[in-house]
């Protein structure tokens, strides 16, 4: 089961959203601003983030980058959901560091469809990390320099000058 942090000022927005997610089998953290949502994401078991781009403080965009910056959260999939459709915020959200950006009102399907394609997207590209890893790992040990294996002449010759 997959868990979903919904960072949204609106009350009924979030409890929406919760319902919406709760039916299809996500687990839900929610938080009502930036400095609640990064709390959630320190206490960590969150799969994926769903922001509201206009929060008191902090919005969703600044919400965003701090995510990003954040090595242990930087790979966390991030989707906006805004009722500002201005091509130029779209924009911003993604440069910001969205994986993608769902404008209000929307379906029901289009949210969770999306929302899969995030958590699925973020899975096989951790496979793929690890297996990257893996080969790093092992053409680095390739590319040492091996030992000489010592011969019986060279290690007795060690011995005598010891």
């Amino acid at each position: 089961m997959f868990t979903v942090l919904i960072a949204d000022d609106e009350a009924d927005h979030r409890d929406l959203l919760a319902i919406a997610l709760g039916r299809r089998g996500y687990a839900v953290v929610t938080a009502p601003d930036a400095p609640g949502a990064l709390d959630a994401l320190a206490k960590g078991g969150i799969d994926a983030a769903l922001l509201d781009i206009r929060m008191p403080g902090d919005t969703g965009l600044d919400l965003c980058r701090r995510i990003r910056s954040d090595p242990t959260l930087e790979t966390l999939p991030i989707m906006v959901i805004s009722a500002d459709v201005h091509h130029d915020r779209m924009t911003a959200a993604l440069h910001a560091g969205a994986d993608d950006y769902l404008a209000k009102p929307f379906a029901r399907d289009e949210l969770m469809t999306r929302l899969g394609d995030l958590l699925h997207r973020s899975a096989a590209g951790a496979i793929r990390s690890a297996a990257a890893s893996r080969a790093a790992l092992a053409a680095a040990r390739h590319s040492l320099p091996q030992p000489t294996p010592v011969t019986r002449r060279q290690e007795i010759t060690v011995r005598h000058i010891a």
